[in-house]
């Protein structure tokens, strides 16, 4: 079983590493931008600690200080995955659903998934729906899936195949 380590933001490349300055700056102007109308929605709390936390993250990159720095990244990671990026996540959808911010919510999710996917949080995610995947598809071939839900397409049951109108002119 994987784990959250360091090791993915180790061995980023020179465009993974500009990439997570790239959403460091766009956050920075998002919050500049937004924080006099919203800075009392849960939604840029968020976006405050995501903001915050990323910019720790991208200043412990450029450390000089390799071997202390990944512990702490590693630190850094495990906490988020713990406790922040759900948060930032269920608070970012709900930004979509709001009409006027939908595109703004659309970005924040976007600048979460990338950041994750370079962090090397999401191979774990993968890894265990992988194995769980695996798991299901042991259960299709072994016939236990069949034998569970079999009954719920019964063959012999007539379907409404509904009715033609046809429009008058």
């Amino acid at each position: 079983m994987a784990t959250i380590s360091a090791e993915a933001l180790l061995a980023a490349s020179a465009k993974d590493k500009q990439d997570l300055k790239d959403i460091q700056e766009l956050l920075d102007r998002l919050f500049t931008r937004n924080r006099n109308q919203h800075r009392r929605n849960h939604w840029f709390k968020s976006l405050h600690q995501f903001r915050k936390q990323l910019g720790l993250l991208v200043q412990e990159m450029s450390s000089t200080k390799k071997v202390s720095a990944a512990a702490i990244m590693e630190a850094r990671l495990k906490y988020w995955d713990e406790k922040c990026i759900h948060q930032w996540y269920l608070h970012f959808t709900q930004l979509v659903a709001v009409g006027p911010f939908a595109v703004l919510g659309l970005v924040l999710m976007a600048c979460t998934a990338r950041v994750c996917r370079i962090t090397g949080i999401t191979a774990l995610y993968e890894e265990i729906a992988s194995e769980d995947m695996k798991g299901v598809l042991s259960a299709v071939d072994d016939g236990h899936v069949a034998d569970e839900f079999g009954g719920l397409l019964d063959e012999e049951e007539v379907w409404d195949l509904g009715e033609v109108i046809v429009r008058e002119e």
